[in-house]
């Protein structure tokens, strides 16, 4: 025999999270992030070695996130 818990119920298609709007949600965010890494990538080049070091980074770790496109993170 099985038992019946109020938890193992399907959630109702009313009670789930709208998918089709997240999804709109993310893909309208994604121009500003997009932005965002192309704007961050030129400033990092333009940094010294120095400033380079401060944040961690060296200056081929830099030009490889230059190369990249900047839709990949």
């Amino acid at each position: 025999m099985t038992s019946f818990c109020m938890d193992d119920r399907r959630r109702t298609p009313a009670a789930r999270p709208n998918l089709a709007f997240a999804l709109l949600r993310r893909l309208a965010a994604l121009p500003a992030l997009w932005r965002a890494r192309i704007v961050a990538r030129s400033r990092m080049q333009r940094l010294d070695d120095a400033a380079l070091s401060d944040l961690g980074l060296r200056r081929d770790q830099v030009e490889t996130l230059q190369r990249k496109p900047f839709w990949r993170e």
